[in-house]
């Protein structure tokens, strides 16, 4: 340790820390490299306003355009400063005003689980315990099972670390890009998570670690790449963006040891679909066996990078579009995950409105399915219209709660959900038209992903997120893709039935495609889906 260089001072709930300063390092660097996250969307570039940290010497230090923009002035006045804009030059003493939410691992509630019977897929096997992980951009679930009678002992949920890299796909992938030592790093703090949340189940079911023999892995291509630590840099080349990602470790040894499994554990990343299309649809699609039911079936895989997969009776037509974290509470000024605290669900109550929390507990934040809510109230009472401007009235935001926790919807926020809901509704759109078929023509739609079963459908359907069909064709299914990640590890059945599914997949790219660019321009509008006839036939590669 250089004993002149500045120091510094990290002020925080369990008490004060000190990291000294390096030449030319950023604060939120700084932050990160002596355990300390702070919440940030964007990986540091300025555009999320999210690193908010209070500076004790804040006048002292120039304020950059871009705080200007992404801080009032009453914020400003308060010591309030962008992490990712500051390069302390001098002692310095910060506090963490809106740190990484840290969340130990909790059990799988009952109502979290897809609805499928696992012991329908149960076959007699030398390996009798096995692990199934979904990893999601936000979160991770992971779960024990035993094998030989298809049962699912225990299960796990936790926040994924990497969000303290950004929130969404593309800028944790940019990040990784910098070096090969940022690309470890990224990769190495989900693997630690996942050894911590095995640890624990082991605990909790009394179940030796070592005597687990198979392991599945699904999610996104980014997720699996970067844990992988391979070809993860192939997903920032459009060109790639419907091409299948080699995403199997070269080693899975380091991984059982890792994770203290059997040495002889097999360790599968199954393998994505194409590009942004990730194996967590495919597994989505085994649990709910979209492909049995009628053509006109849709599954949206909500999340930071919402997939979509349409069924016309022959051929899958599927797709992804990065809408950004909205749906998972990120990138909202006042948003988190829906976990405790959480507000998820906002109803009518006379002229005004009542709130639902997560826990029963004091409001902290706005998950998704709560902000979906919010928007259409406010829709509704007239204190929003469809372009997403706020009243007169409300022309500073709207207070959801006034507490301990100040919580507010800024016209921000309602920009990032319509942004979001555009790329579905969008994404929707143009599938149907490439199956030659209508909205009218939706028969069933199977939502899955960020909302789980706290989505109000109705609300849902009136700002757009959802197509116009009724509310008893809407299926919310919690965790689909862990249930066919399970149905995967015990069943010869379900693998045959992932590679019938790969062969009958039509995958499309919309990055850069005119006609989506246009769908998605007009579902910013917070309006239901306008249904409208396809004007061509539809396309079979």
């Amino acid at each position: 340790m250089n004993p002149t260089a500045p120091m510094l001072t990290v002020r925080h709930a369990q008490g004060e820390a000190q990291i000294p300063c390096r030449a030319g390092m950023k604060l939120h660097e700084l932050l990160l490299s002596g355990g300390f996250a702070v919440q940030s969307s964007c990986g540091g570039n300025g555009s999320c306003g999210e690193c908010q940290v209070r500076v004790a010497t804040a006048a002292a230090i120039p304020i950059t355009d871009v705080e200007r923009l992404r801080l009032t002035a009453a914020q400003l006045d308060d010591g309030i400063r962008l992490a990712c804009q500051l390069t302390p030059t001098t002692d310095t003493q910060v506090t963490l005003v809106r740190p990484v939410m840290q969340m130990a691992w909790r059990a799988l509630r009952e109502d979290e689980y897809c609805k499928v019977e696992l012991a329908d897929s149960a076959q007699p096997t030398a390996v009798r315990f096995g692990v199934a992980i979904d990893l999601g951009t936000t979160h991770i679930r992971i779960t024990l099972c035993d094998l030989t009678r298809g049962v699912r002992i225990a299960g796990r949920t936790g926040l994924n670390p990497q969000a303290s890299y950004g929130s969404d796909v593309l800028t944790r992938l940019m990040e990784a890009a910098h070096s090969t030592e940022i690309a470890r790093r990224i990769g190495g703090v989900l693997q630690q998570a996942i050894a911590e949340a095995l640890a624990e189940i082991s605990m909790s079911a009394a179940v030796d670690l070592r005597m687990v023999g198979k392991v599945a892995l699904v999610g996104n291509t980014a997720m699996l790449s970067l844990l992988a630590g391979k070809n993860h840099a192939l997903l920032l080349q459009p060109e790639n963006w419907t091409l299948r990602i080699d995403c199997q470790p070269d080693d899975t040894g380091l991984l059982r040891d890792a994770w203290g499994l059997a040495h002889d554990a097999d360790i599968r990343f199954v393998a994505p679909l194409g590009g942004f299309i990730g194996s967590d649809l495919l597994a989505g699609l085994v649990a709910t066996r979209l492909t049995e039911r009628p053509a006109g079936s849709l599954l949206i895989d909500f999340g930071t990078n919402s997939e979509m997969a349409l069924w016309d009776g022959s051929m899958l037509y599927v797709t992804s579009s990065a809408g950004g974290p909205a749906f998972e509470g990120s990138g909202i000024s006042c948003g988190m995950p829906g976990e405790n605290g959480a507000i998820f669900r906002l109803q009518q109550d006379g002229s005004g409105f009542a709130l639902r929390v997560l826990g029963d507990a004091e409001p902290l934040g706005v998950c998704g399915s709560g902000l979906v809510d919010a928007v259409a109230w406010l829709l509704r009472n007239g204190k929003l219209d469809r372009v997403g401007r706020f009243c007169e009235s409300e022309r500073n935001g709207f207070v959801l709660h006034e507490g301990a926790q100040h919580i507010a919807l800024l016209r921000g926020d309602i920009d990032v959900l319509q942004r979001a809901k555009a790329a579905i509704g969008g994404g929707v759109e143009w599938l149907c038209r490439q199956a030659g078929l209508p909205l009218s023509a939706l028969r069933e739609v199977y939502a899955c992903g960020a909302f789980g079963h706290l989505l109000d459908v109705d609300n849902a359907r009136q700002i757009g997120l959802l197509p116009p069909v009724g509310t008893q064709q809407v299926r919310l299914e919690s965790n689909a893709a862990l249930a066919g990640c399970e149905m995967l590890l015990m069943s010869a059945a379900a693998e045959s039935e992932l590679e019938w599914l790969r062969g009958c997949s039509r995958v499309f790219n919309l990055a850069e495609d005119a006609e989506f660019e246009s769908l998605f321009v007009n579902n910013l509008y917070l309006q239901p889906m306008q249904i409208s006839e396809p004007d061509h036939q539809p396309d079979r590669g």
